[in-house]
């Protein structure tokens, strides 16, 4: 078997990775397809036997789980503002699909290739700057959230302790955020500033999450990288500034870090209104 036979158009892309187009059933249209170094035509193959599979009540599971990080997205930000009066009164589930589109297929090479799975990608109109990823293992969501280039068999961050990201956790949020509490009170770690911010801040939420992805660091050496800079100090000041995007945010630190304080400032003040 050859990656010809089961994709539509198959090349390889600018990383060397076998690509192409092949059907999603249940939306009755094609989407894109990147294999990973490592993936075989016949592992390729069983994985679009798995997404042929998708039914209604997987793609309702995956639609109500959006609408939580919809919900979320609302309540934190005046994202809005921007976006259609439809979207913000939904009443069934399936309904959002109209706002979200999963176009890409990412095949990674697997730990176990029996276990069926799908890494979904694509957008949505509530976060386009993030995008959206949903990783689907044995016909459940283990992951709904924005785009963080996860990989279902190695990625270290799918479990509950991340609830703050991934909104298959949404509903137990409270609960998970006691737990932690709990923990944190058992065992103490050293009091920084940064832990006097909550837990579902907005700013929390960009420093841990998509700050530190870009960094490429853990969470505490973000914390430690941005504490002390006046973007950090404007983070809190000007909270529209938490309305821009995240790789907005990464070029005023990266501007700051490597121009100065007062080049990131000026940059600020040309390119968005928060002062």
């Amino acid at each position: 078997m050859q990656f010809e036979d089961i994709l539509i158009g198959a090349g390889e892309d600018e990383f060397g990775n076998m690509c192409g187009f092949a059907p999603f059933p249940y939306f009755q249209r094609n989407i894109e397809v990147t294999c990973e170094d490592g993936v075989t035509p016949e592992y390729a193959a069983k994985s679009l036997q798995w997404l042929a599979q998708v039914d209604e009540a997987l793609i309702r599971e995956i639609c109500q789980y959006a609408c939580y990080y919809l919900q979320d997205t609302l309540e934190r930000t005046s994202v809005g503002e921007l976006l259609d009066e439809e979207i913000q009164h939904i009443q069934d589930p399936m309904e959002i699909l109209r706002y979200m589109d999963l176009g890409m297929l990412h095949i990674s090479e697997p730990l176990d290739p029996g276990i069926p799975v799908l890494n979904l990608s694509g957008g949505c109109d509530w976060r386009e700057d993030e995008g959206l990823q949903c990783l689907i293992r044995e016909g459940r969501t283990v992951y709904l959230g924005s785009w963080n280039d996860l990989d279902i068999w190695r990625s270290p961050c799918l479990g509950e302790e991340n609830y703050l990201f991934n909104y298959i956790y949404y509903p137990r949020r409270d609960e998970l955020r006691a737990r932690t509490a709990e923990r944190l009170a058992e065992h103490p770690v050293k009091v920084i500033p940064h832990l006097e911010i909550p837990m579902s801040s907005p700013l929390r939420h960009f420093i841990e999450g998509p700050f530190a992805r870009l960094e490429g660091c853990s969470e505490e050496e973000a914390w430690a990288r941005i504490e002390n800079t006046l973007l950090f100090e404007f983070l809190q000041e000007y909270p529209r500034l938490m309305e821009e995007s995240d790789l907005f945010r990464h070029r005023c630190f990266c501007m700051e870090r490597d121009q100065g304080p007062g080049e990131m400032a000026q940059y600020l003040a040309e390119h968005c209104d928060i002062f």
